[in-house]
């Protein structure tokens, strides 16, 4: 019951946080939680594990499709090789086909929130960005 739990309250964090990444782990974990629930089985670590390994699969299959579908156009694989448009979100984010990144940038340059930046391609976990020319 508890995984079951877990699972409802990081989708409800997905909602908060939009990665499409929690999603998954979310489903899997309520999957895992309500068949275990159903069938009585307690043991709750066998379970958030079960619940993970079915997010991961869940997540390797189905992310790019529904973030095509909720975006409405077609997402590279290799979307951190190739220059592209971002938005600027609050915290030191920006959003960049379908997924939230942080970002460096010029120590002069200054962002709005909402303000639409050109992204270049990195080979670390943050995305370089400037202004729109």
């Amino acid at each position: 019951m508890w995984i079951l739990i877990i699972g409802v309250i990081i989708l409800a964090l997905e909602i908060a946080v939009g990665s499409f990444y929690l999603l998954w782990y979310g489903l899997g974990l309520v999957i895992s939680g309500a068949i275990g629930w159903v069938i009585g089985y307690e043991d709750w670590i066998i379970q958030g594990v079960a619940g993970l390994a079915i997010g991961l699969v869940l997540m390797i299959f189905f992310r790019k499709r529904l973030a095509e579908k909720m975006l409405g156009k077609k997402i590279k694989d290799e979307f951190l090789l190739e220059e592209g448009e971002g938005i600027i979100k609050e915290g030191g984010l920006v959003e960049f086909r379908g997924t939230t990144w942080r970002y460096d940038k010029e120590k002069n340059e200054i962002f709005e929130i909402n303000e639409r930046v050109t992204v270049r391609p990195t080979k670390t976990n943050r995305v370089f960005v400037k202004k729109i020319v």
